[in-house]
């Protein structure tokens, strides 16, 4: 019998149902003429073999190692520095068959590389990009940017809140989470917010808050979604502070509307681990028919501003008048002056003087002169 095996195979040679030889890369001959005889082969395109004992023991020691894990043990097998397969806890054949040749001393060495790992703690080295889809059953981690922290949970408990960077924890023995939080300020907005107020006149308001995060670990543990509970926050405080007002008290005094909010949405953001760092209303909206009333009412006030105004200024003129009337009267002599100034002026615009004559004026002009 004559057998061709290829470099990425082996072959095991049965006979009479016992495997009694393992062949290896080449050609075979095979003499037994009275035997029956059987052909098994084995690829060792995949790193990880599956061998019973009795192939197990015909196989040399430089073309597979067994390897055996414990359950806080992980391993990664690589060829030619690529990882191909990642082993949990057990018992592992592993081929060592891919082998490369050192050109300067002829030295055949196999290009096969296992890594053992200890992931008994529960923070874990970062494993190389390439390996982490392999071990993702057993490795978690999360890359936090600056202005965010992880959130680490161990067993449905909290751990710890570590800073920004890449964090890696084993998950073989627990059961570990890492969640990522963002530090930063951020904007919460609560638009078209209707209100009545105490004088039953339904507005909208439009509301906005800002703040960040002070305590990520009482974030974390208090409440499951922060911004919804601000939200809540926010429109419950913006209604009894409304519904405490008139709609004349609320255009006069925005800020103290703002002031009378604040402390409430404070003390709720703080309660989550929030600070809140500013509150503001941005608008008050009114309905149509009370805007145009309110218009009216706005045109109406400065109309009747502007008549007192006007009346101030003619009672001013008119006494201003009076004095200069009694001056006058008690002095002769500025009334003369008065009237110069006034001949002064108008000659001073008059630019040609057209004489008039009636019938023989020209005759009585010629005696006089």
């Amino acid at each position: 019998m004559k057998l061709s095996i290829s470099p990425d195979e082996r072959a095991f040679l049965f006979q009479d149902g016992r495997p009694v030889r393992y062949l290896t890369p080449g050609t075979h001959r095979v003499w037994r003429p009275f035997a029956d005889l059987k052909v098994e082969r084995v690829s060792v395109r995949e790193p990880v073999a599956d061998l019973d004992e009795r192939r197990l023991a015909l196989v040399p020691a430089e073309d597979l190692t067994v390897l055996t894990l414990a359950p806080n043990q992980r391993a990664v097998v690589a060829r030619r520095g690529r990882p191909v397969a990642w082993l949990g806890a057990g018992v592992h054949q592993v081929w060592l068959t891919d082998r490369s040749v050192d050109r300067a001393t002829g030295a055949v060495t196999s290009t096969v590389t296992i890594t053992v790992f200890d992931t008994s703690p529960v923070a874990a080295k970062l494993l190389p990009l390439d390996v982490v889809p392999l071990a993702k059953k057993d490795y978690v981690e999360a890359t936090a940017p600056e202005g965010h922290v992880v959130v680490r949970w161990v067993d449905g408990q909290l751990d710890a809140v570590l800073p920004a960077g890449r964090h890696a924890a084993w998950n073989t023995e627990r059961t570990v989470n890492l969640a990522v939080i963002d530090l930063r300020e951020r904007v919460l907005a609560v638009t078209g917010q209707e209100v009545m107020t105490r004088d039953r006149v339904t507005l909208r308001l439009n509301l906005s808050a800002t703040f960040r995060v002070s305590d990520a670990r009482r974030l974390a543990t208090v409440a499951r979604a922060p911004d919804d509970v601000l939200y809540l926050a926010l429109q419950l405080s913006a209604r009894e502070a409304v519904t405490s007002r008139s709609l004349d008290e609320l255009l006069a005094g925005r800020d103290e509307l703002v002031a009378t909010m604040t402390p409430t949405v404070k003390a709720r953001a703080t309660s989550m681990g929030l600070e809140l760092i500013e509150l503001g209303l941005r608008d008050v909206v009114l309905p149509g028919e009370m805007k145009d009333l309110l218009n009216k009412v706005i045109a109406a006030t400065k109309e009747a501003e502007a008549n007192v105004i006007l009346r101030r200024e003619e009672t001013a003129a008119t006494r201003s008048l009076a004095q200069t009337a009694k001056v006058l009267a008690e002095n002769p002599l500025l009334v003369r002056l008065k009237e110069l100034e006034a001949y002064k002026d108008l000659a001073s615009k008059v630019g040609q003087v057209h004489l008039v004559l009636g019938d023989g004026a020209l005759e009585r002009l010629q005696l006089k002169a």
